[in-house]
């Protein structure tokens, strides 16, 4: 990319970034492997928090609730967490993260994104999204990406120069999650999307990369064989880490769904509490907390093994994990 294109204001041409590139990438052949080089020693904290980035190509894939699990993982675990949303389909709303958390800064809503849609300015899309840069700089934030919105924020980065400063303020070490549902498409567009976070690192540095197997849909299994099923696994001999999640089989996960709560809020109700607010039977209320409590420990355990934690690890080995979840 040439120094002009890096310069504030000045925005990449269509076919270098943006949706197109993205959706390019999505059709292209087999992916290009690229070293994959950690951070040398010294370069990372053992007590720096990190930022974490969920995301996917499409909706339903997981994502939300893989943002609200590391929520409350930093919870368990003390760490302090701020909270973001960059969504870019809810324009005067707020987003899904939003609606399960108090105080998410919202990235992608309100009547400037709409200004974004209709104008044929490239250069206000690149202002708009300096706020998720911003973000950035300030670290130690969970931001819940929505479908569609990868594909920009890349492109921002890139228009940007962003690893550059980035590296320079020597912020918070960034990790990204990619949720995908056990189907041909979904499975090809997490590849694609993880390949392209490696095309774009110089712009957007990214410290560690996971893809979460969310088995809300189904089971992997038939996909063993599949050639984009086996080119994603293949990223771990590049770093990324993979954790099958399974379905939540909790008789109040249809409530909490229906009703935005938070599975970290719903941990701190009561069998008494979902009877009086939601007219739930206390049985059930009874054996639904009990079977969410088990997923959840077991959840953020697979999360711990594969080194999916709020702080830099001692070290990461690069393993299959296997949780239980559920999509969202």
């Amino acid at each position: 990319m040439s120094t002009a294109t890096r310069r504030k204001g000045k925005a990449l041409p269509a076919q270098a970034s943006g949706p197109k590139a993205l959706e390019a990438t999505l059709q292209a052949a087999p992916p290009q492997r690229h070293e994959f080089i950690p951070p040398a020693r010294g370069q990372e904290s053992e007590t720096m928090t990190r930022t974490f980035i969920s995301m996917a190509k499409t909706g339903g894939q997981g994502k939300t609730l893989v943002a609200q699990m590391l929520v409350l993982q930093h919870e368990q675990k003390g760490v302090p967490a701020k909270l973001a949303a960059a969504d870019s389909d809810n324009l005067n709303q707020r987003s899904k993260f939003g609606r399960l958390f108090p105080a998410v800064k919202e990235l992608g809503v309100g009547e400037d994104l709409t200004k974004i849609k209709t104008s044929t300015d490239p250069n206000l899309a690149i202002k708009y999204w300096d706020e998720f840069g911003r973000t950035l700089l300030d670290g130690g934030y969970v931001i819940d990406v929505g479908a569609n919105v990868a594909s920009e924020l890349f492109a921002w980065a890139e228009a940007r120069n962003a690893g550059a400063l980035l590296r320079r303020r020597n912020t918070a070490p960034l990790d990204m999650v990619v949720t995908t549902k056990a189907e041909s498409q979904a499975i090809e567009d997490a590849r694609a999307l993880i390949q392209y976070s490696f095309d774009k690192n110089e712009w957007l540095p990214l410290g560690r990369r996971y893809v979460v197997l969310n088995e809300v849909a189904g089971s992997f299994a038939p996909y063993e064989n599949d050639p984009a099923f086996k080119r994603l696994k293949a990223f771990q001999g590049m770093g990324v880490g993979i954790i099958t999640m399974k379905r939540c089989e909790s008789d109040i996960w249809n409530l909490l769904e229906k009703e935005f709560i938070s599975v970290r809020d719903a941990l701190k109700l009561t069998e008494v509490d979902l009877e009086k607010r939601y007219g739930v039977d206390v049985w059930t209320g009874h054996g639904g907390l009990t079977d969410l409590k088990a997923w959840a420990q077991e959840t953020l355990s697979n999360f711990e093994r594969a080194g999916l934690v709020p702080m830099q690890p001692q070290s990461r080995p690069v393993i299959e994990a296997e949780a239980v979840g559920a999509g969202c």
